[in-house]
């Protein structure tokens, strides 16, 4: 193309960058960053030297100058014959035939730069669609600003920077650049290599491309703010070890198997949550009835052997209640995986035997099974967490608290001395709903009950004296047991005199939600249970489903007996419910009003003790090691909870 045609091209281009920006109120010319930032010249300047920029970050000029001279996007407006059109003609056959022989000079801001000179360099670069330019770079350092997100996101950019050399990545959320590290396999303060700066820049530009081009016929609107939000979405489900090198074909069918993903994180609501089984769909589809498949071979992955482990038993009683409730409907395969390296593998080994619908029983497995699933659209996967927000798979989980609110009545009401004890195990999202619940299930009985808080995970943890305090004799332990376990010391016990004595104890029906999502898979209704997609779908279920109950002993006072089963009843119907009426945490912070009451929403995102419980949550560091890798994915203290405000109903 010649000069002059180019910059007829170029102002057509700017023209219609300048109407835009009018019939949208905004400035139809170049930001001015002096006029962006008032005390520019006050504040520290740090020279960067000669650095390579990504053009698509140069937005804008440092000083007023001519910037009517260019549209928003540095494309030119002025007529051809002007000696601007003129000099910028000469400049583009310049860089055309010799190409650009001197670098422009910024200011940095904010991750963002505006050029100090050569405004005409870098429109012609644009134009050209050139990914950088070499500049000298000086950064102009804001200030630290409370309440200000942008400064706050930009301070965690800095220190990134500088191990990683990095600027053309913008993360847009709190703790996304930590993130990156975690997912790179990096740390803060280590200072990458040239060929780690290589690897990576491969694998953002190559995912770009592929996003780029989706991006193009999506709406805008439904994407996360940057780029670089959907390259660490990207990353937590694919993983980097092997991004660099993938070929353009896998990339591309990763990147449209995530489309969802990306579109999800900018909903409000994105996470459905269907509470009951009457939400989902009823009855076979027509279509399905006379096609469909009259079978279905549905795998589970267990981290332990059932006979070790009470969380796998249930989850394995549960397996065994699905082949007898659909008998030939249904074939299960059963595998015991240790190592969580090989999750992924067995994953990917369970899909090759024919397996189309996977229950991974731990949440130690979601990476896993994120992975898998991108590889393999059409297979179900679904795994047994609380805060799995991908809309690749689903997760499911029992509202354990309601039970807990039932064991903490009789607690209150059996204890001698207003104590009674509460191990914990994993300080991860949802204990601390069941820890509340039965603090105000013991309290509803007996106003003046203190629960005292031990973990059995914490590395002083000691079984022969938890809390510190012989005197607690009416205690809540872990939930569910194995057959090689101690029956007498799950659930709620009692313990004088050095003998211990079973109370009550909580059942999980896992069975409850493998069969409803079993059937939905083979009469055709998965995908309208799915609610409005792109979401992630989260299953929910309680006392109302039958998924969860409360066994009691026999020796219980019958008059106590019956006041548990008017409330477990009332809670089934949802006549009763446990987070209600006046709440205040330990600090004395209201957190239900008197006339209120916590949706299920607030009830997930808990991370707060009432005031009756005496104890808190521990740190990492307090844990045992074998414990930690859970705590880290899904810990309380070590991840940041969802807002009320992600969660929608089926209801």
């Amino acid at each position: 193309m010649i000069a002059e045609d180019a910059y007829a091209r170029a102002r057509r281009l700017g023209l219609k960058e300048y109407h835009n920006s009018m019939q949208r109120q905004e400035n139809p010319y170049l930001p001015v960053l002096e006029e962006i930032e008032e005390q520019l010249n006050a504040l520290s300047h740090v020279s960067l030297g000669l650095v390579q920029i990504p053009l698509s970050k140069v937005v804008g000029t440092a000083s007023k100058g001519r910037t009517n001279a260019f549209a928003p996007n540095f494309m030119p407006l002025l007529e051809p014959g002007s000696e601007f059109g003129t000099k910028w003609t000469t400049l583009y056959r310049s860089i055309v035939e010799q190409g650009l022989n001197q670098p422009v000079k910024v200011l940095e801001y904010l991750n963002q730069f505006y050029t100090v000179e050569g405004n005409k360099r870098v429109s012609v670069m644009k134009y050209l669609d050139s990914v950088y330019i070499e500049a000298e770079v000086t950064r102009v350092l804001p200030g630290r600003r409370e309440g200000d997100p942008i400064n706050a996101l930009y301070y965690e950019f800095l220190p990134f920077y500088a191990d990683t050399g990095i600027n053309y990545l913008w993360l847009s959320k709190p703790g996304g650049y930590q993130k990156l590290y975690e997912l790179t396999g990096t740390a803060p303060g280590e200072h990458w290599t040239s060929e780690q700066r290589s690897d990576f820049l491969a694998a953002y530009m190559r995912f770009r491309k592929e996003y780029k081009t989706r991006e193009a016929i999506s709406d805008p609107k439904k994407l996360p703010a940057t780029t670089g939000d959907a390259f660490l979405i990207y990353l937590e489900a694919c993983g980097y070890a092997e991004a660099p090198k993938k070929f353009d074909r896998e990339l591309r069918g990763e990147v449209k198997a995530l489309w969802g993903e990306f579109e999800k994180d900018t909903e409000q609501g994105n996470v459905a949550l269907i509470t009951k089984p009457d939400e989902l769909k009823q009855g076979a589809s027509l279509l399905n009835t006379l096609f469909g498949p009259s079978s279905v071979n549905v795998a589970f992955l267990y981290n332990r052997e059932p006979r070790q482990s009470g969380w796998i038993y249930w989850h394995d009683l549960g397996r065994v209640n699905l082949e007898n409730k659909l008998g030939e409907r249904v074939k299960t395969t059963v595998c015991v995986c240790e190592d969580p390296a090989d999750y992924e593998a067995q994953i990917e080994k369970l899909i090759s035997d024919g397996n189309r619908l996977i229950f991974t029983t731990t949440p130690l497995m979601l990476s896993a099974s994120i992975k898998s699933s991108v590889k393999h659209p059409d297979v179900k996967i679904v795994n047994c967490s609380m805060l799995a927000s991908w809309q690749r798979i689903r997760s499911y989980y029992l509202r354990i608290y309601e039970v807990k609110f039932l064991i903490g009545m009789i607690a209150g009401a059996l204890t001698e001395n207003d104590k009674v004890g509460y191990i914990a195990d994993y300080p991860i999202a949802g204990v601390a709903a069941s820890i509340n619940a039965f603090a105000l299930g013991a309290r509803m009985v007996n106003p003046r009950v203190k629960v005292l808080l031990a973990w059995s995970t914490r590395n002083d943890f000691d079984p022969e004296d938890p809390f510190g305090d012989p005197s607690v004799e009416i205690i809540s332990s872990r939930d569910v047991g194995a057959p090689s376990h101690h029956a007498v010391e799950y659930g709620l016990y009692a313990q004088r005199g050095g003998n211990k004595q079973s109370i009550a104890i909580p059942v999980l029906d896992w069975s409850k939600i493998y069969e409803s999502l079993t059937v939905s898979l083979l009469n055709g209704n998965w995908e309208q249970d799915g609610v409005d997609q792109p979401k992630a779908v989260n299953y929910w279920w309680g006392l109302s489903s039958d998924a969860v109950d409360l066994v009691m002993s026999q020796r219980m006072d019958i008059g106590l007996k019956r006041l548990v089963e008017l409330v477990k009843e009332h809670i089934r119907e949802g006549v009763f419910w446990p987070f209600e009426s006046i709440i205040r945490d330990q600090a004395g912070e209201i957190r239900c009003p008197v006339e209120g009451r916590l949706t299920y929403a607030d009830v997930i995102a808990m991370d707060w003790l009432v005031d009756n419980v005496v104890g808190g949550f521990p740190e990492l560091a307090e844990l045992r090691e074998p414990t930690r890798a859970l705590v880290e994915l899904q810990g309380i203290r070590q991840i940041s909870l969802p807002p009320a405000s992600s969660f929608s109903f089926r209801e």
